[in-house]
């Protein structure tokens, strides 16, 4: 069938008549006076009559490419700020390379344009927005989270950066890596007063950068590009703080310029909550879900950003290092980037849990759960890159990671289930102690070869993934049950262990069919290898014996092979970029039980993926994007076991050797207009998803005390979990956004508003439950942009809640929330300055318990010394009206619950910052 597919995809394309004679020249622009390449220059392509041809910019290497014009004598014409135009005929030119293009500084300043009394801020370049830095005012020593905070549709979510309403996951400078795949710590460790410009894109996968062939994968990028008169330096700052409760915190982060040669030193340790380095230092204290809604469902997977650890409820101390590097060699062919990171925490976490489950009747079943979970913990984390053009044909790019964590954690919960919340069910009190250490080995590799046809490429991915996971833990429980006054207790101590392989190999090859289009053949095969073994040993009634419980204990192995093949299409000119593909994927599943008792599942899946990408420049302003894609998600090996999991003996849990895989549909699509000369932007999306075979929720929850699986009791009141394919999942996102500056007030403004809707499907006691999600939110955003001792953010954003469930309307539940943001800073008589940071949550219809308004407002008081104010002393104080509180509602197909967190409380501390700014050969950067 496949083959056919090809040959007819093959017979069309010849038959009209495609030319292959045009092909593209390439290009290189660099500084004359260092040789260093220059990233973001402008080149046109016109004729004799200075008629442009064609237009391109240069990418993070100063490279270029242009269609080769039909005339045989044209002028390359190159602009770049702060350098003088280069002009350059070509006559008869056959080659395919122009080679280098050396451009010289102006020497005369740069004219100043104004455009309503506002500076010039910035320009588009095809999917590229570029700003200039100088157009916002910022106050001293901020760095670039700051900056970028006040430009044109850009939201800053906690750790996370969103443009438009897409979250941005990679940061380069100068068009290289800078902090991995951590967007936000890039932004906090770089000052605004090395950078000339920021630029938002859509940067293509590896793969497409190597072949040339774009796939249509793309990763929202942030690329800082810094001032000439700064490549080489040392930059960063040191600050210590002590405060009262022997609140306490220090850290460092130290930057070494060099040509291409970069380093970052990082350190950090403190008890104030901060999980992560940081430009603010009390910005942890708020805790990672600080007044936030949830939505039910399965999570990400939380990142793979080097240098970060994962954010957790709670208090939290934390000692950290960080190391990042980056450098070329071999005559700037090879690039080699890497980081390491250490991190020991100790958390600690108290929550509060109110549950109420969607029954199929009126009646109503509660869970209440209060927990105390103390964690210690260290991880290790190395990650290296090089990419590598070894000759003009060949190229590869190799990641290699390792990861090894190790902790022990204390868990105390008491939970009830309840009638209601004076009729108590049953209840459990457990302490589960547990040891557990993690290794995790990772391996990309990617190899280009391109033949002597321009567009001619074959390329191979090999990646591998090996993790390896061993627990120990001890479980002491006791158990009432109300309606008999029975009490029983439970000691039991388990050890597993976990080992998974996982590898995929996928070779490319490329044809081209004009000097616009391209023809692609894949095939991919990959293979998980998974195992687990776990014992559980049950202590004997009146006995200090131990014996093996075969109803928890599990021998299991899991093999997932998966081949695809497929046929892929590419059109590219200065309008249009598109992108479709047909791939073909059988994928078999091959699980075996080996105890207790052997059992042998398999399954075979056969789907058609397809996918197709158009993005359309319909002007210098405005693009389109259309985006639709299919994909699959095989079950995990913790879901197709029928293990048994009474962790919590009223919530049990149990896989499903019956499940699939799932396959979604997505449409996406997206309108972007802006002028970044008058600072004006509007943005629109909408999204669409639909999976068949959901995998969803089965919950049971016992009438009276029943046996699960015929020997382990579950007491009335308790749930019994496991997962099961359901269709009928979908759901739909818009988003809008308007920004514009206002000059009466010298401030930039930013509208915004979104809708979500999902229709979620589970079952409930055999019965289907359709759980209907809609949020719609508004938000306001200004930002003020006077000068840099006056400085000022607003933003509040409000989302209202409809909860709707099929099976119970009495839990419908209308809820509000509301989170509004003050920022203010004053810089006066000469070195003193006052800031202030307010922060109101509202909640409404949560209950009574939880409807409130949260102020929680933190104040500086602090003066910079020296004639460039390196150094500062500072007075903060956390939580002045001692108001902090962190409120969460979940809602799922099951239930609706609301969480109530520990955090910090109001405490003062003095600290002390130098901030370090020394560039060699540097004009000096001047301050008003």
């Amino acid at each position: 069938m496949m083959i056919r597919v090809v040959f007819l995809f093959l017979t069309f394309f010849a038959c009209t008549n495609f030319t292959f004679g045009q092909s593209e020249i390439t290009g290189r622009v660099v500084d004359k006076a260092t040789k260093e390449s220059l990233p973001g220059a402008y080149v046109f392509i016109k004729s004799q009559f200075g008629e442009t041809i064609s237009s391109t910019f240069t990418d993070g290497s100063g490279k270029f490419s242009y269609k080769r014009p039909t005339i045989n004598s044209y002028n390359i014409e190159v602009t770049f700020i702060g350098f003088s135009k280069f002009t350059k005929n070509v006559e008869n030119f056959d080659g395919n390379n122009i080679g280098d293009i050396e451009i010289s500084e102006d020497g005369q300043l740069l004219e100043t344009f104004e455009i309503k009394a506002q500076v010039l801020t910035g320009e588009v370049k095809g999917d590229t927005i570029a700003f200039n830095a100088d157009a916002f005012k910022t106050r001293p020593q901020a760095n670039a989270d700051d900056l970028i905070s006040k430009m044109p549709g850009v939201v800053m979510r906690g750790g996370t950066i969103e443009v438009q309403g897409e979250v941005v996951g990679r940061v380069l400078v100068d068009g290289e890596p800078f902090f991995g795949d951590n967007p936000a710590m890039a932004m906090a460790n770089i000052p605004v007063e090395i950078i000339d410009k920021i630029e938002f894109l859509d940067q293509r996968s590896d793969q497409a950068v190597l072949t040339g062939f774009d796939d249509g994968n793309t990763t929202k990028t942030i690329n800082i590009i810094t001032k000439k008169e700064v490549k080489s330096g040392m930059f960063g700052r040191v600050s210590g703080g002590y405060g009262t409760d022997n609140n306490y915190l220090a850290s460092a982060s130290l930057n070494f310029f060099n040509g291409t040669r970069r380093t970052t030193v990082l350190g950090l340790t403190n008890n104030i909550n901060q999980q992560n380095f940081s430009s603010d230092d009390l910005s942890g204290a708020l805790g990672e879900n600080g007044g936030q809604a949830g939505g039910g469902g399965r999570g990400g997977n939380g990142g793979n950003n080097a240098l970060q650890t994962r954010e957790r409820d709670g208090i939290t101390v934390t000692n950290a290092l960080g190391l990042n590097f980056s450098d070329k060699f071999d005559q700037g062919k090879a690039k080699l980037t890497g980081s390491y990171f250490f991190n020991d925490s100790r958390n600690v976490l108290e929550r509060t849990s109110s549950r109420a489950y969607i029954l199929p009747s009126d009646s109503l079943q509660l869970y209440n759960e209060q927990t105390r979970n103390i964690r210690e913990s260290q991880r290790h984390r190395l990650d290296l890159r090089l990419d590598y053009d070894i000759s003009k044909r060949s190229a590869l790019i190799w990641r290699p990671r390792l990861t090894y964590a190790v902790n022990e954690s204390r868990n105390e919960t008491f939970a009830q289930n309840l009638f209601d919340q004076d009729t108590p069910i049953n209840d459990v009190n457990n302490v589960t102690i547990g040891n557990n250490k993690w290794m995790s080995v990772d391996n990309d590799f990617t190899y280009r070869y391109k033949f002597g046809k321009e567009g001619r490429v074959i390329s191979t991915n090999i990646t591998s993934r090996f993790n390896e996971f061993d627990r120990t833990a001890r479980l002491t429980s006791v158990n009432t049950d109300y309606g008999s006054s029975q009490v029983d207790s439970l000691i039991q101590n388990s050890f597993s262990n976990s080992d998974n392989l996982n590898y995929r190999l996928g070779i490319d090859y490329s044809e081209p069919l004009t000097a616009n289009s391209q023809l692609r053949l894949e095939y991919r095969i990959g293979n998980d290898l998974g195992k687990t073994d776990q014992d559980v040993f049950q202590r004997e009634a009146e006995s200090t014996l131990f014996v093996l419980d075969s109803a928890l204990s599990n021998q299991f192995e899991n093999r997932y092979l998966q081949q695809q093949s497929g046929i892929g299409y590419r059109f590219n000119n200065e309008k249009w970029r598109i992108f479709t593909s047909l791939d073909y994927e059988i994928s078999k599943l091959n699980s075996d039980r080996l105890f207790p008792g052997f059992e042998n599942t398999q399954r075979t899946f056969e789907n058609w993926i397809p996918r197709a990408v158009v993005n359309y420049n319909w002007s210098e302003q405005t693009n389109i994007r259309i985006d639709f894609r299919t994909s699959t998600d095989a079950p995990s090996i913790r879901q197709l076991q029928s293990l048994i999991d009474n962790r919590n003996p009223i919530q049990i849990f149990a896989g499903n050797p019956d499940l699939v895989q799932e396959y979604q549909q997505r449409l996406f699509a997206r309108i972007r207009r802006v002028n970044a000369e008058t600072s004006r932007s509007f943005f629109m999306f909408v999204s669409g998803s639909r999976r068949n075979n959901y995998l969803g929720n089965a919950t049971f929850i016992a009438s009276q005390d029943t046996l699960i699986g015929g020997d382990v009791l579950l007491r009335q009141g308790g749930q019994f979990n496991r997962p099961v394919n359901l269709d009928g999942f979908w759901d739909t996102r818009a988003y809008m956004s308007f920004g514009f500056p206002v000059s009466l007030i010298k401030s930039n403004i930013n509208l915004s508003s979104r809708a979500n809707y999902s229709n979620r499907p589970g079952i409930i006691n055999d019965r289907l439950n359709i759980n209907k999600n809609t949020t719609f939110g508004q938000g306001i955003g200004l930002s003020s942009n006077i000068s840099e001792r006056v400085d000022f953010n607003f933003n509040t954003e409000g989302n209202y809640n409809l909860v709707r469930s099929s099976l119970q309307e009495n839990l419908n539940n209308n809820f509000y929330m509301q989170n509004t943001r003050i920022d203010m800073y004053w810089q006066f008589l000469g070195g003193l300055f006052i800031s202030t940071n307010i922060n109101n949550q509202i909640y409404s219809g949560l209950g009574e318990s939880f409807d409130q308004s949260i102020w929680l407002m933190n104040a500086d008081v602090g003066y910079r010394f020296g004639v460039k104010e390196k150094l500062e002393a500072k007075l903060s104080i956390f939580d002045l009206l001692n108001q902090n509180t962190s409120i969460a509602r979940n809602v799922t197909d099951v239930y609706i619950q609301d969480d109530r967190t520990q955090v910090l409380t109001q405490f003062f501390m003095l600290s002390l910052t130098y901030n370090l700014r020394s560039f060699s050969g540097a004009r000096p950067i001047e301050q008003d």
